[in-house]
């Protein structure tokens, strides 16, 4: 599929051809208002079926809420005469592919990118985004030779049925492909981080892992064989460079780094020992007090070439004596280092079983209103750790810190904008995610409440969590011989006992919707070409997510372009779009779908100028 210069995609203006992948064709692109170049990526390895462009759509919206300096940003997306096509940042830096086919590099150059390649992927994981073909050639380089991301997610899209029967296409490079990716089996962050390393092997030795093998062998290789150290190849990066980079390549995904930058530190601190300070690390330390032990020895030889011919000088050798316990003080030395050592290990120890506890996290309640309190709880976090909780689909994030005993007990309000149905709520800190929990969000009836703490009491109101809630009050009625109030009274004051517990208020829904029907107004008006058509939509569920589409003509099978916008609590919104000019009068549409309550239709004519 080609697309001529000068055909607009949205807002961007289809410029001149920049090359064909796998995947589909480039274009450069041009958005005049905001004078900015971008490159469009025509999709043509996925089928234009209703599935794959739905699922074209979801990966894309996934992608687009991503801003990190070393990913690439996503402008737009949409669909031309059927196949879907993406507008990303353009990158005029070239590729990492080229640059390191021109040989090995230098280790600085090496680390520059790798920290950067890390940074990125560590940001995508923690927002729940796997990039699933991690590879030189998805690397670019900015002007300032930067490393940014490419393609993030868009081998996922090549999965399932919908494929067309391209060559070369796959769900990854079989070169740098984890063997969970070969077998088919689940692709998390751990697949992304065995990429990194593997690119980390070709930069530091000029060659992938398993260099020389044909694809089949290749494939066979990633899941059954060792690869070769990297210091067999080169032997001054040593065996701490070949343990860090081995456990990234570890087959298991559970064996390797535990983030992606986790592995680039452990990287850097193995190539800053020098060769003389790794040549002490394996020296025995005992070795040095060898030179000791001789003068000693010669010291101990003298006195007895003077005590033979002079008995009467043996008494000044009497101090010799008292150097002889030298070795057993040594000996008890050495026995208080050893002892002093293996304190020191095992509180190294508990400190790491204390890190390696697996955190948790708990909320109370599990469903709740927008706008409502929720209580997040967690233990096994780093003591005094700083970081944030995040509510996703649409990302919210709170801020926490940890308690000295690793603890985090705070409250979250639900945001008001949030979509109705399940959502995720996660603990995430030094750019991961680590712990995560369910959230339904509902529109307010039935809810779950917090579970109030201690034993019910006629006489006291109910108070969900030891915080106070106001609850009715029962007013005892004067007795005879009661005073009128006060302190001064020396009997017990009465207290009524109600037959039943006094019933807490009712929840309110402060939006609780309506079942009419949905309404997008105006339902038709005239709009000369290029202008903005404007519309307001009422009836539709609160906070809820609504999905519009423009198709010009309205007779089109593919909209134009497709937004989003979030209903308020009364299920109102205001938006609009720019329609598209033509040579002849015509009839547009625009759709607006509410996913519980169904869509509503408004027409535009399109008038010339």
């Amino acid at each position: 599929m080609s697309i001529a210069t000068g055909t607009k995609l949205g807002q961007y203006e289809v410029q001149d051809f920049l090359g064909q992948g796998a995947m589909g064709v480039v274009y450069r692109a041009y958005h005049e208002q905001l004078e900015r170049t971008g490159a469009v990526k025509v999709m043509q390895a996925i089928t234009p079926d209703t599935d794959s462009v739905a699922r074209f759509r979801h990966e894309a919206q996934a992608i687009a809420k991503m801003r990190h300096p070393n990913i690439v940003d996503v402008y737009d997306f949409g669909e031309y005469e059927g196949t879907p096509y993406m507008i990303v940042e353009y990158v005029a830096g070239g590729s990492l592919a080229s640059r390191m086919a021109q040989g090995r590099l230098d280790q600085e150059t090496a680390l520059k990118y790798l920290r950067g390649i890390a940074a990125g992927l560590d940001y995508a994981h923690a927002h729940g985004v796997v990039h699933r073909d991690v590879k030189p050639a998805n690397v670019l380089l900015t002007a300032d030779d930067q490393p940014v991301l490419a393609d993030f997610g868009l081998a996922k899209l090549l999965q399932g049925s919908s494929l067309k029967s391209m060559t070369g296409v796959t769900t990854g490079t079989p070169a740098y492909m984890a063997p969970e990716q070969v077998t088919g089996g689940k692709v998390s962050p751990a697949s992304d981080r065995y990429s990194l390393a593997t690119i980390a092997y070709e930069m530091l030795t000029g060659v992938i892992p398993f260099d020389g093998e044909a694809l089949m062998e290749l494939l066979y290789a990633q899941v059954h064989r060792e690869p070769v150290p990297p210091s067999s190849r080169y032997p001054d990066l040593g065996a701490q460079v070949d343990a860090v980079i081995m456990r990234g390549l570890a087959k298991d995904p559970a064996a390797r780094w535990e983030s992606s930058t986790a592995f680039v530190d452990a990287l850097a601190a193995a190539l800053a020992a020098t060769p003389a300070e790794k040549a002490v690390a394996a020296r025995p330390r005992f070795a040095t007090t060898l030179p000791l032990i001789r003068p000693a020895a010669a010291v101990k030889a003298a006195p007895r070439t003077e005590v033979m011919p002079r008995p009467a000088a043996v008494a000044p050798t009497a101090p010799m004596p008292a150097a002889r316990p030298q070795p057993k003080q040594r000996h008890w030395l050495r026995r208080a280092a050893i002892l002093a050592g293996a304190l020191l290990l095992l509180v190294v120890l508990f400190g790491v079983c204390q890190a390696l506890a697996a955190p948790t996290l708990t909320l109370n309640p599990t469903s709740a209103a927008p706008g409502q309190e929720v209580r997040v709880s967690a233990t096994h976090v780093p003591a005094n750790q700083p970081g944030t909780i995040e509510v996703h689909s649409i990302i919210h994030a709170f801020p926490f810190r940890a308690d000295g005993a690793g603890r985090v007990n705070t409250y979250i309000q639900v945001p008001r904008d949030i979509a109705f149905g399940d959502h995720t709520v996660s603990l995430c800190w030094n750019s991961a995610c680590h712990v995560s929990a369910p959230l339904r969000v509902t529109s307010g009836t039935g809810l779950v409440l917090p579970t109030p703490a201690g034993n019910f009491s006629p006489s006291a109101s109910p108070s969900p969590g030891g915080t106070p809630r106001p609850t009715p009050r029962v007013t005892p009625t004067p007795t005879s011989g009661s005073g009128g109030g006060g302190s001064g009274g020396s009997g017990s004051t009465p207290t009524p006992a109600p037959t039943k517990p006094p019933t807490p208020p009712p929840t309110v829904n402060p939006c609780p919707g309506n079942s009419s029907a949905l309404v997008l107004s105006p339902s038709s008006q005239s709009v000369v070409g290029g202008n903005r058509a404007s519309f307001s939509g009422s009836n539709f569920t609160p906070y809820s997510s609504v999905t519009l589409s423009y198709y010009a003509p309205q007779s089109s099978s593919t909209a134009t372009s497709t937004w989003s916008v979030t209903a308020l609590c009364d299920g109102s919104f205001s938006t609009g779009v720019t329609t598209k000019s033509g040579l002849v009068i015509r009839t547009d549409k625009v759709v607006a779908c509410d996913i519980r309550k169904g869509c509503a239709t408004a027409t535009i004519t399109v008038l010339l100028v």
